[in-house]
């Protein structure tokens, strides 16, 4: 299958933006069977050849399994140039932690008050440990948004409380919602 990351903007260069990637198992195996072996599972992610001397894909996995804290492991590559890049955990690349994420098991997704600490969290978040020119911030604004607008759907009509300034009302979600909201 092929997929089309998103691109970022500067004034003079673009970069691609990161993708989440789910895996799912369906199925279940006897216990005895994953009890004593490990079960490998091979991903490949190529770029075409033409963008493969600005860039080349990292592979970073995280377990969803919540019972083990840690669960973010060594990135994996296959070229011999970048394979000593590649097995720095990706942790220390200078982004933050989403630390709002995943949500947490009691959250009710029709419950307001749910949706609002969600917002404050990614408002706290957006504004004190993201940089502003980094494709995480965009990522979380967007994120505020859609968030604000869950606790607040009658927004921007009704009641709401101020946000911090700082997150514009900008990008495609909140710009869509607003010019459907004159309707």
């Amino acid at each position: 299958s092929t997929i089309y990351p998103g691109i970022h903007y500067t004034d003079s260069h673009a970069s691609l933006q990161p993708m989440c990637l789910t895996v799912c198992f369906p199925g279940t195996f006897p216990r005895q069977i994953l009890e004593r072996s490990n079960i490998p599972v091979r991903i490949s992610v190529s770029i075409d050849e033409e963008y493969g001397t600005f860039t080349t894909p990292v592979i970073e996995v995280a377990s969803l399994d919540l019972r083990h804290r840690g669960g973010l492991l060594h990135c994996s590559g296959g070229s011999d140039d970048v394979s000593s890049n590649l097995s720095l955990d990706m942790s220390n690349v200078g982004e933050p932690t989403i630390s709002f994420l995943p949500l947490p098991p009691s959250f009710d997704y029709v419950n307001r008050a749910d949706w609002e600490t969600v917002a404050q969290r990614i408002q706290e978040w957006v504004t004190t440990e993201v940089a502003t020119e980094s494709s995480l911030w965009t990522w979380g604004r967007d994120a505020f948004w859609l968030a604000f607008v869950a606790a607040y759907p009658s927004f921007p009509m009704g009641k709401w409380p101020m946000w911090d300034l700082r997150i514009p009302l900008e990008g495609s979600f909140i710009e869509e919602w607003l010019q459907h909201s004159n309707d």
